[in-house]
Protein backbone atom coordinates (compact mmCIF):
# COMPACT_ATOMS: atom_id res chain seq x y z
CA UNK A 1 0.00 0.00 0.00
CA UNK A 2 1.62 3.18 -1.01
CA UNK A 3 2.07 5.37 2.03
CA UNK A 4 0.79 9.15 1.66
CA UNK A 5 2.86 12.13 2.51
CA UNK A 6 1.42 14.32 4.57
CA UNK A 7 2.11 18.23 3.39
CA UNK A 8 3.70 20.26 6.06
CA UNK A 9 1.87 23.72 6.63
CA UNK A 10 3.92 27.02 6.09
CA UNK A 11 4.03 29.83 8.25
CA UNK A 12 1.83 31.86 5.59
CA UNK A 13 -0.46 29.17 5.18
CA UNK A 14 -0.73 28.84 8.88
CA UNK A 15 -1.38 33.14 9.58
CA UNK A 16 -3.42 32.96 7.41
CA UNK A 17 -5.63 30.71 8.77
CA UNK A 18 -6.08 32.20 11.85
CA UNK A 19 -6.62 35.97 9.93
CA UNK A 20 -9.57 34.24 8.61
CA UNK A 21 -10.74 32.17 11.76
CA UNK A 22 -10.00 35.00 14.65
CA UNK A 23 -12.21 32.74 16.86
CA UNK A 24 -9.99 29.24 16.40
CA UNK A 25 -8.40 29.71 19.45
CA UNK A 26 -11.18 30.51 21.74
CA UNK A 27 -13.09 27.08 20.31
CA UNK A 28 -10.20 25.46 20.86
CA UNK A 29 -8.71 27.02 24.45
CA UNK A 30 -6.14 23.83 25.11
CA UNK A 31 -4.40 24.73 22.06
CA UNK A 32 -3.15 28.18 23.65
CA UNK A 33 -2.14 26.40 26.75
CA UNK A 34 0.17 24.29 24.93
CA UNK A 35 1.58 26.98 22.68
CA UNK A 36 5.02 28.65 24.13
CA UNK A 37 6.53 31.87 22.92
CA UNK A 38 10.33 32.31 23.38
CA UNK A 39 10.74 35.45 25.69
CA UNK A 40 13.41 37.97 25.04
CA UNK A 41 15.02 36.99 28.34
CA UNK A 42 15.94 33.44 25.85
CA UNK A 43 12.79 31.32 28.37
CA UNK A 44 10.01 29.81 26.98
CA UNK A 45 6.57 31.42 27.90
CA UNK A 46 3.17 30.25 27.33
CA UNK A 47 1.25 32.41 24.78
CA UNK A 48 -1.56 34.01 27.25
CA UNK A 49 1.75 35.03 29.62
CA UNK A 50 3.38 35.98 26.71
CA UNK A 51 0.07 38.12 26.25
CA UNK A 52 -0.66 39.14 29.16
CA UNK A 53 2.96 40.65 29.17
CA UNK A 54 1.76 42.78 25.98
CA UNK A 55 -1.23 43.96 27.53
CA UNK A 56 0.92 45.29 30.50
CA UNK A 57 3.78 47.01 28.36
CA UNK A 58 0.98 48.89 26.45
CA UNK A 59 -1.18 49.73 29.74
CA UNK A 60 2.17 51.30 30.84
CA UNK A 61 3.47 52.99 27.84
CA UNK A 62 -0.36 54.50 27.83
CA UNK A 63 0.02 55.69 30.93
CA UNK A 64 2.85 57.58 30.08
CA UNK A 65 2.38 59.30 27.30
CA UNK A 66 -1.08 59.99 29.50
CA UNK A 67 1.31 61.38 32.05
CA UNK A 68 3.36 62.67 29.28
CA UNK A 69 0.47 64.60 27.81
CA UNK A 70 -0.95 65.99 31.56
CA UNK A 71 2.54 67.65 31.83
CA UNK A 72 2.49 69.23 28.25
CA UNK A 73 -0.96 70.77 29.18
CA UNK A 74 -0.07 71.68 32.45
CA UNK A 75 3.14 73.52 31.17
CA UNK A 76 0.85 75.22 27.92
CA UNK A 77 -1.71 76.69 31.06
CA UNK A 78 1.16 77.99 32.60
CA UNK A 79 2.22 79.79 29.86
CA UNK A 80 -0.83 80.67 28.49
CA UNK A 81 -1.72 82.22 32.19
CA UNK A 82 1.62 84.47 32.19
CA UNK A 83 1.57 85.76 28.51
CA UNK A 84 -2.08 87.06 29.15
CA UNK A 85 -1.00 88.72 32.62
CA UNK A 86 2.18 90.29 29.85
CA UNK A 87 -0.50 91.48 27.41
CA UNK A 88 -2.64 93.34 29.81
CA UNK A 89 0.32 94.77 31.58
CA UNK A 90 1.69 95.65 28.03
CA UNK A 91 -1.65 97.47 27.15
CA UNK A 92 -1.44 99.85 30.73
CA UNK A 93 2.31 100.51 28.95
CA UNK A 94 2.96 104.57 28.90
CA UNK A 95 5.83 104.31 26.73
CA UNK A 96 8.14 101.63 24.25
CA UNK A 97 10.94 102.04 26.84
CA UNK A 98 8.05 101.04 29.27
CA UNK A 99 6.87 98.27 27.10
CA UNK A 100 10.54 96.61 26.59
CA UNK A 101 10.86 96.78 30.75
CA UNK A 102 7.79 95.12 30.53
CA UNK A 103 8.87 92.04 28.13
CA UNK A 104 12.22 92.30 29.07
CA UNK A 105 11.19 91.87 33.26
CA UNK A 106 8.54 88.61 32.56
CA UNK A 107 11.15 86.95 30.29
CA UNK A 108 13.38 86.99 32.58
CA UNK A 109 11.63 86.22 35.60
CA UNK A 110 8.73 84.46 34.63
CA UNK A 111 9.83 82.41 31.59
CA UNK A 112 13.17 81.76 33.15
CA UNK A 113 15.32 83.37 29.71
CA UNK A 114 19.02 84.34 30.89
CA UNK A 115 18.57 87.18 29.10
CA UNK A 116 16.38 89.36 26.79
CA UNK A 117 16.45 92.51 25.05
CA UNK A 118 14.34 94.19 22.31
CA UNK A 119 16.23 95.22 19.61
CA UNK A 120 15.40 97.89 17.03
CA UNK A 121 16.47 98.42 13.65
CA UNK A 122 15.65 102.08 13.04
CA UNK A 123 16.72 104.93 14.78
CA UNK A 124 13.76 106.67 16.60
CA UNK A 125 13.65 109.28 19.72
CA UNK A 126 10.71 106.94 21.45
CA UNK A 127 12.94 103.55 21.99
CA UNK A 128 14.92 102.83 24.98
CA UNK A 129 18.77 103.92 24.81
CA UNK A 130 21.01 101.25 23.81
CA UNK A 131 18.49 99.35 21.87
CA UNK A 132 19.11 100.30 18.33
CA UNK A 133 21.27 98.30 16.29
CA UNK A 134 22.28 99.13 12.71
CA UNK A 135 20.68 97.13 10.01
CA UNK A 136 23.30 96.30 8.21
CA UNK A 137 25.83 95.57 11.25
CA UNK A 138 23.01 93.37 12.30
CA UNK A 139 22.47 91.40 9.02
CA UNK A 140 26.22 90.79 9.18
CA UNK A 141 26.35 89.48 12.81
CA UNK A 142 22.93 87.13 12.75
CA UNK A 143 21.76 87.41 9.21
CA UNK A 144 22.53 83.55 8.31
CA UNK A 145 19.38 83.08 11.00
CA UNK A 146 17.15 86.07 11.08
CA UNK A 147 14.79 86.86 8.05
CA UNK A 148 12.69 89.51 9.48
CA UNK A 149 9.44 87.22 9.26
CA UNK A 150 10.39 84.18 10.65
CA UNK A 151 10.92 82.76 14.47
CA UNK A 152 14.60 81.94 14.83
CA UNK A 153 15.31 79.09 17.49
CA UNK A 154 18.07 77.82 17.88
CA UNK A 155 21.76 77.64 18.86
CA UNK A 156 24.05 81.23 18.24
CA UNK A 157 27.71 81.96 18.44
CA UNK A 158 29.62 84.07 20.84
CA UNK A 159 29.95 86.91 18.36
CA UNK A 160 26.09 86.74 17.77
CA UNK A 161 25.09 86.51 21.86
CA UNK A 162 27.82 89.25 22.26
CA UNK A 163 26.10 91.99 19.75
CA UNK A 164 22.91 90.96 21.11
CA UNK A 165 23.03 90.84 24.40
CA UNK A 166 26.01 91.98 25.92
CA UNK A 167 29.65 90.93 26.34
CA UNK A 168 29.78 87.98 29.46
CA UNK A 169 26.31 86.74 28.88
CA UNK A 170 26.81 83.10 28.04
CA UNK A 171 23.96 82.98 25.83
CA UNK A 172 24.57 79.74 23.70
CA UNK A 173 20.76 79.27 22.13
CA UNK A 174 18.41 82.07 21.15
CA UNK A 175 14.41 82.74 20.34
CA UNK A 176 14.85 85.69 17.65
CA UNK A 177 10.84 86.99 17.37
CA UNK A 178 10.56 89.60 14.12
CA UNK A 179 8.78 92.92 15.19
CA UNK A 180 7.42 93.25 11.95
CA UNK A 181 6.77 97.36 12.25
CA UNK A 182 7.71 99.73 9.32
CA UNK A 183 8.12 102.17 11.71
CA UNK A 184 9.85 100.38 14.60
CA UNK A 185 10.95 97.37 12.87
CA UNK A 186 13.19 94.78 14.81
CA UNK A 187 13.31 92.01 17.17
CA UNK A 188 12.35 90.44 20.74
CA UNK A 189 15.97 88.46 21.38
CA UNK A 190 15.43 85.29 24.11
CA UNK A 191 18.49 84.09 25.20
CA UNK A 192 19.69 81.18 27.47
CA UNK A 193 22.84 79.16 28.67
CA UNK A 194 20.73 76.09 28.71
CA UNK A 195 21.55 73.67 25.63
CA UNK A 196 17.57 72.91 24.73
CA UNK A 197 15.56 75.49 25.96
CA UNK A 198 15.72 77.26 22.80
CA UNK A 199 15.79 75.06 19.90
CA UNK A 200 13.84 74.26 16.40
CA UNK A 201 10.91 71.84 17.71
CA UNK A 202 9.95 73.98 20.58
CA UNK A 203 6.29 75.59 19.91
CA UNK A 204 6.38 79.18 19.31
CA UNK A 205 2.75 80.25 18.80
CA UNK A 206 3.23 82.30 22.17
CA UNK A 207 5.46 84.18 20.83
CA UNK A 208 4.62 84.97 17.42
CA UNK A 209 1.48 85.87 19.83
CA UNK A 210 3.27 88.13 22.19
CA UNK A 211 5.10 89.69 19.47
CA UNK A 212 1.69 91.09 17.41
CA UNK A 213 0.67 92.76 20.26
CA UNK A 214 3.74 94.66 20.70
CA UNK A 215 3.92 95.73 17.15
CA UNK A 216 0.11 97.07 17.75
CA UNK A 217 1.08 98.71 20.99
CA UNK A 218 4.16 100.58 19.33
CA UNK A 219 3.02 101.93 16.62
CA UNK A 220 0.12 104.10 18.27
CA UNK A 221 3.23 105.54 19.61
CA UNK A 222 4.10 107.16 16.08
CA UNK A 223 0.56 108.07 15.57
Amino acid sequence: MKEIKKKSLTTKEVTNFLLFNPDFLSKNPEILNSIEVIHETGGAVSLIQRQVEILRENYNSTTNNLLDLLSIAKTNEEIFSQTKELILDLIGADSIVEIAEKIEFVFEKQFNATKCRLVFFKEHKDIPKGRFKDAKLSHENFGDKYNAQDIYCGPITEKQATFLFGKRTKIIECAMVPLRSSEFPGLIAIGSNIEGKYNAEKDTLFLDFIAEVTNKLIEKFNQ
